[in-house]
């Protein structure tokens, strides 16, 4: 059988595309414009890859739509190759079916990276009754220098993959429905949290604890007053994720009261684009939450 031929997706490929309904030309092109040079399509069967940054991390790149029946391998191998050559050093994508075979990635060069899974809990009527001795900051979207600090938090306790730069805080305390807490003791920051609210519920987006502040009880703390400030705003549960490998947060997590909803759970397939070792950049950090995809 004939190779299909693959080629780069530009801007002024786009009209060709059959696109579909939650993503309209213009915004295509536009992400074409900004990340270019990694996208691809096959012209013969309009097959395409679109890829964007991955949370707004500009060193991993996102397979973010995926139309593609008779040339699924190909395409994904020429987008990792494309992608190497703009200098990125992954490139990845999120399967939400977590029951579908690997298969169709592993034969085009990807691999299972992590898989997430999910937890969910109905909300206590009763305050949260915490020690007493700590308290809540907010953090304003205009707040330089506290979305400096908590970014630098963010980056001590996540593992690489998972750590949101500055990028992705902007973008993140710009969202509707986000809000993000700094916890401090006696003046000091220990930890941070952020949720996303919704009409009657919420999803706990991120729980970092300053890793100098590990084993002082700050998790379950700052854990109590997330539930409870989504609580305050009508949530009557709450959503969050972590990694499977992290039994630390899950015990966290179960010891509160959350239980395991492996329907939302999902998994990442990435290939990397160049061959030094990658020790410990999806291992576990000292962070007990990943805002990836909220799950209703």
């Amino acid at each position: 059988m004939t190779a299909p031929v693959v080629h780069t997706l530009r801007p002024s490929d786009v009209a060709a595309l059959r696109l579909p309904g939650r993503r309209g030309a213009e915004s295509v092109r536009r992400l074409l414009e900004v990340h270019p040079g990694r996208s691809v399509w096959v012209p013969a069967t309009l097959e395409y890859a679109l890829i964007g940054p991955w949370r707004n991390r500009p060193e991993i790149a996102s397979i973010e739509d995926l139309v593609a029946v008779r040339h699924l391998e190909e395409l994904l191998r020429a987008a990792v190759e494309r992608c190497a050559d703009q200098g990125d050093e992954l490139v990845l994508t999120v399967e939400l079916d977590s029951r579908r075979s690997p298969a169709r990635y592993e034969r085009a060069g990807l691999e299972m990276l992590e898989e997430v899974i999910t937890y969910q809990i109905g909300v206590p009527r009763e305050p949260w009754a915490g020690s007493g001795h700590i308290r809540l900051v907010p953090v304003d979207a205009n707040d330089q220098a506290a979305i400096n600090l908590v970014t630098r938090i963010d980056q001590a306790s996540f593992p690489w993959l998972w750590r949101n730069n500055r990028a992705e805080f902007d973008v993140y305390l710009h969202t509707t429905g986000v809000e993000v807490w700094l916890v401090e003791e006696d003046g000091d920051p220990v930890a941070y949290f952020g949720v996303t609210l919704f009409p009657d519920w919420g999803h706990l987006d991120r729980v970092a604890v300053v890793p100098e502040q590990q084993g002082r009880g700050f998790g379950l703390e700052t854990l109590g007053l997330a539930v409870d400030t989504m609580r305050q705003r009508g949530a009557r549960r709450v959503g969050l994720s972590t990694q499977r490998t992290n039994r630390r947060s899950q015990r966290l997590y179960e010891r509160f009261g959350f239980q395991r909803t492996p329907e939302h759970d999902y998994r990442l397939f990435g290939a990397w684009c160049r061959a030094e070792p990658h020790a410990g950049l999806l291992g576990v950090g000292q962070g007990h939450s990943f805002a990836d995809h909220a799950h209703e």
